[in-house]
């Protein structure tokens, strides 16, 4: 118990118990008190502190591991795993569900995010960095495996908003990107006649993005990050019937 921290201000006679508690913990660990990694007293310790009973506590661990804020494992406690990325995919799924929002929005959006990173990328990225997401952008082939596809891609777009060194754009970034990496699933699953010409086709738009980055031509990265988008979003139109983003796409 000595190495919980709580913040003192906890008062167990206000309204809705369990909800007080879920929020004390909940700003304990948004603030960085309780560290991604750290292990939370046990539920028995954890009543005796706030007390309040088991079932108490009990309903705001579960409140905490829906929210994936803790990880609670037979025999090993309870594990705080908050991650920024992982709190924003969860805020964004429950927008986008929420509003109906459509596949073509979605990857509007990466666009947006896509301008910024190389916009800053010609200021901040280094040459080994951006020699190594050129690398990933050049190791795009027809013969790939989905897995490794899927692989590439997400190595790919993650490395390019990572060449902007802006923590809170690769945040926002990583949703839009698993919904990406979605897409690109359903596009590999296509007919094969058309897989080894979109490979083909959106390998050089990559590619050209980077040599932009690269070669510290805004203009031209611009272009091919707009290209790059209209051409996801033409093969989206001919592969995918449904184009309004559903929970599997989410994921």
């Amino acid at each position: 118990m000595t190495a919980f921290v709580a913040d003192g201000g906890f008062d167990r006679n206000r309204a809705s118990v369990a909800d007080r508690v879920l929020r004390d913990l909940e700003s304990g660990i948004l603030s960085g008190r309780l560290k991604r990694g750290s292990k939370l007293p046990s539920e028995k310790e954890l009543a005796s502190y706030y007390g309040v009973s088991s079932p108490t506590i009990r309903e705001a661990i579960r409140a905490l591991s829906a929210m994936r804020l803790v990880e609670v494992r037979h025999g090993s406690g309870m594990t705080v795993i908050a991650d920024s990325s992982t709190l924003m995919a969860s805020a964004m799924r429950s927008v986008v569900e929420l509003e109906n929002i459509d596949l073509e929005s979605i990857l509007k959006l990466a666009e947006t995010l896509n301008l910024q990173a190389v916009d800053l990328a010609i200021t901040t990225a280094t040459p080994e960095e951006i020699d190594a997401v050129l690398d990933t952008a050049k190791s795009f082939n027809d013969s790939m495996s989905s897995e490794e596809f899927t692989q590439t891609l997400q190595d790919f777009l993650r490395g390019l908003i990572a060449l902007s060194h802006n923590k809170l754009l690769e945040v926002v970034a990583s949703f839009v990107i698993s919904t990406h990496l979605s897409l690109a699933r359903r596009i590999r699953q296509g007919p094969e006649s058309t897989w080894a010409s979109d490979v083909a086709r959106l390998r050089g738009v990559r590619i050209a993005i980077v040599e932009a980055v690269a070669a510290h031509d805004r203009q031209a990265a611009s272009k091919a990050v707009r290209e790059y988008t209209a051409q996801t979003l033409a093969i989206a139109g001919a592969t995918v019937d449904d184009q309004r983003v559903g929970v599997d796409d989410l994921r």
